[in-house]
């Protein structure tokens, strides 16, 4: 089961995202992102938030479909996203892609990377994704599929990580130690269409990146 939860960060190519709303089993709008929803011409299969941000027009459009809306106050201690993240997780899916975690509020960016710890500890594969982007936290292995010369970039979500290794990457590591501060992992080069980059302890994010 993959779920895809669309929060309410920029999208600006909506065609990139037509391969994961047919993928996916289960999608959930978080708050605004019921707008890219409504853009994609998707029906959710529920809506979470406050409903502080998004468009009385696209609340209306949605409820005259009969999509479920689960309502939370606005004060309250966890954003749109990160709710729905963790009503995702309940429903034990093989992956969860977040589109529209990523934009112009930093805060809200940094902070909807730091969600994929959530979904780590429960042992969920959980991805941020856009146009130009893949974001991965791991704590042991991931292989990822791109195209020769796509840009991986590997850092530190911990203040060290250690055995550190990689196969199709052109920089290739072997049993390396990353630590926090530094920008060594930055833009590594995929040489094949598949990678495999493991560790032996820590967090490693694993960002896989276009140029726009």
């Amino acid at each position: 089961m993959n779920v895809l939860i669309f929060a309410g960060g920029e999208i600006r190519d909506y065609s990139f995202y037509k391969e994961y709303v047919d993928r996916a089993n289960y999608i959930i709008c978080a708050d605004r992102g019921m707008e890219h929803g409504r853009i994609l011409n998707i029906t959710p299969d529920i809506i979470i938030g406050d409903f502080d941000s998004a468009s009385e027009e696209s609340i209306l459009f949605f409820k005259n479909k009969n999509v479920p809306f689960l309502t939370f106050p606005s004060k309250k201690d966890k954003t749109d996203t990160e709710i729905s993240l963790e009503y995702a997780i309940e429903k034990r899916p093989s992956h969860i892609w977040i589109a529209g975690g990523l934009g112009s509020r930093f805060d809200h960016t940094l902070g909807n990377v730091h969600l994929l710890y959530s979904a780590l500890q429960r042992n969920v594969a959980a991805t941020l994704i856009n146009e130009y982007n893949q974001i991965h936290l791991i704590n042991k292995e991931i292989f990822i599929s791109g195209n020769e010369n796509d840009i991986v970039s590997l850092i530190p979500f911990t203040m060290e990580v250690r055995g550190v290794c990689t196969e199709g990457l052109y920089y290739a590591l072997s049993n390396a130690t990353l630590t926090a501060g530094s920008s060594y992992g930055i833009s590594n080069v995929m040489t094949s269409p598949k990678a495999r980059i493991s560790i032996q302890s820590g967090l490693l994010l694993v960002i896989q990146s276009k140029d726009n």
